[in-house]
């Protein structure tokens, strides 16, 4: 079987196991059985990954894990998800509730949708109007917390994650 992924997306088929894949920025030109992308990448039949936040990383190691082994589960390093061991050193992987029940007394107003994601996830509370603090992609120009976009980051997405989390958790997690 013939598996493809995009960089970005490497490190999800390597936690999930996936013994042999081959990584192309240009999925669609290679003739695969199966592409795994990042959710924006328009590539035609491929598997599409959110990989914003922890919870989405969690439930697309699942999707990979048990899409390829629908296909061949000799394509895989275990025999089930319960075998797959990995953790991430922060409390936003393991149980964030408390930290969430924190935040929901910040207001964030938000200037993308990865970064909603993320915003809502850590608990704060996104508002249009008038807000304790305002984040944005680097690439936007404006007056506000200015968080790292794709391409100025790890291409890990576990790393990418764990960068920003950190970022705004360190930005925001402060009284307004």
């Amino acid at each position: 079987m013939r598996i493809v992924t995009t960089p970005m997306c490497e490190g999800i088929l390597r936690i999930a196991g996936v013994r042999r894949y081959r990584v192309s920025r240009t999925p669609e030109d290679e003739d695969a059985d199966i592409a795994f992308v990042l959710s924006e990448t328009p590539v035609e039949g491929a598997i599409k990954l959110r990989l914003n936040t922890f919870p989405q990383i969690r439930e697309a190691v699942g999707l990979v894990f048990k899409t390829i082994h629908a296909m061949d589960p000799e394509s895989l390093k275990y025999s089930s998800t319960d075998e797959i061991d990995f953790e991430v050193c922060s409390p936003w992987w393991h149980d964030p509730s408390r930290l969430r029940e924190r935040n929901s007394k910040i207001k964030v107003r938000v200037y993308s949708n990865f970064l909603r994601e993320i915003v809502e996830d850590m608990g704060f509370s996104v508002v249009e109007g008038a807000a304790d603090f305002t984040v944005c992609p680097d690439y936007m120009e404006l007056d506000c917390i200015r968080v790292p976009s794709h391409r100025n980051l790890p291409l890990d997405p576990v790393k990418r994650a764990l960068f920003r989390y950190r970022y705004l958790e360190r930005k925001l997690c402060m009284k307004p």
